[in-house]
């Protein structure tokens, strides 16, 4: 019985390692030919689809769908892309790069951006998942797993299907710590290893709140060959009034606060809570304006970094103050909101009313005010630093 057993035990092992082994050679035989379909894949066309939502347990869910026409063509002249691209959006935003210049078309203003000055800012906007480049990328990232050292990452879960098309199912799986999850489940056609959808869902717990956020992006109509007559000329552009070049400058300007040494402008605000709340009231203290509103991600993140600092400091020497710019309190129930995160520091509502005094256009935007009431220290978008930055701020007007 004992010879039996043990016997019967290293079957098991036996076959295990080699499911184990043979996944592995899925993966990297998946791999492999996904590379060859999309290097040689050298213009086409193809329906993109951007579905984003976010699910909240404790307020209303969103979600948002964009549809796209896409078409590409390598191009071995341009060492940048390495493509022309244009996308077609059915809400009327457009897309075309000729190898020379980007040109977008949004809220009917026709911007272009030319390689020769630019070239960072071209690639950066034509880096993502999203538009013509689908394709390309997502084989970029899935050749990473493509080797010993990092095929065990992508799981291979079995076969599917996609809009009648059966796939092959990969999955990378990464909990970024107890509080966060990503998952990502990546489609591959079995016919013709295109990369056909890509499904990631971040999953974190804030508070008392599970958030989960899923970006899903898939293409259909795939065409190997580019019907309409010179997709990516200008001309075909249309639907805009106004044309006007990419001006970096203009655009950095855009992110300028009110600069460092400004006296900060004085401001009465209703509280979330209940009653007012004035800039002059908090005279004396080294006070922290946030700027944020509900629907912004880097705001929560940064709402939350401030809330230990709110917790490590006396409000008697320091008070930190979420600003809200457009959310209703009632409507957008953001008592609740700040409570299910467990964000107990002071916040007002109405901070659309001041934002041009302090030259905020974006959120999140952060401010730190002195005793005298002059502005020490501004951030424009959350940092990954932001706790350690503000806390040599804090302990050097602390020590004044």
């Amino acid at each position: 019985m004992t010879k039996v057993l043990r016997g019967l035990i290293t079957a098991i092992l036996f076959a295990s390692s080699s499911v184990a082994q043979a996944q592995n050679r899925s993966v990297t035989h998946i791999l492999s030919r996904l590379n060859q379909a999309v290097l040689t894949f050298n213009a086409g066309q193809f329906t993109f689809h951007d579905k984003a939502s976010k699910l909240i347990t404790d307020d209303n869910s969103s979600y948002k769908e964009h549809t796209s026409r896409c078409f590409f063509k390598r191009n071995t002249n341009d060492s940048l892309i390495g493509y022309q691209l244009s996308l077609f959006r059915a809400d009327g935003y457009q897309q075309i790069y000729d190898g020379t210049h980007l040109f977008t078309v949004y809220s009917q203003i026709l911007e272009v951006t030319p390689k020769r000055t630019y070239p960072r800012q071209i690639k950066q906007l034509l880096g993502g998942l999203t538009g013509p480049l689908y394709l390309i990328n997502t084989n970029r990232i899935l050749q990473y797993f493509n080797q010993p050292t990092t095929n065990q990452h992508l799981q291979f879960i079995g076969l599917t299907h996609f809009m009648d098309q059966e796939c092959y199912q990969l999955k990378f799986v990464d909990s970024l710590n107890r509080n966060r999850r990503s998952e990502v489940d990546y489609y591959v056609s079995t016919h013709s290893y295109l990369p056909l959808r890509t499904v990631t869902r971040l999953t974190s717990l804030v508070g008392k709140v599970k958030e989960t956020t899923i970006f899903d992006y898939s293409v259909t109509d795939v065409k190997a060959n580019v019907a309409v007559a010179n997709p990516f000329s200008r001309a075909m552009l249309t639907d805009y009034r106004i044309e006007k070049n990419y001006n970096l400058a203009e655009e950095q300007a855009n992110d300028e606060l009110l600069p460092i040494g400004s006296k900060a402008p004085t401001w009465r605000l209703p509280l979330i809570g209940g009653k007012t709340l004035s800039l002059e009231a908090l005279k004396g203290k080294i006070i922290i304006l946030d700027f944020w509103f509900k629907a912004c991600a880097p705001c929560q993140k940064q709402m939350l970094s401030l809330q230990a600092l709110h917790e490590r400091y006396s409000a008697d020497k320091v008070m930190i103050v979420g600003i809200n710019t457009i959310d209703d309190p009632i409507k957008d129930k953001l008592a609740s909101f700040l409570r299910n995160r467990l964000i107990t520091m002071r916040s007002v509502y109405q901070g659309h009313s001041i934002q041009s005094l302090y030259k905020v256009y974006g959120s999140p935007a952060l401010f730190v005010i002195d005793k005298q009431g002059t502005i020490v220290y501004t951030k424009s978008g959350y940092s990954n630093s932001l706790i350690e930055d503000i806390d040599r701020v804090l302990v050097k007007q602390l020590s004044q």
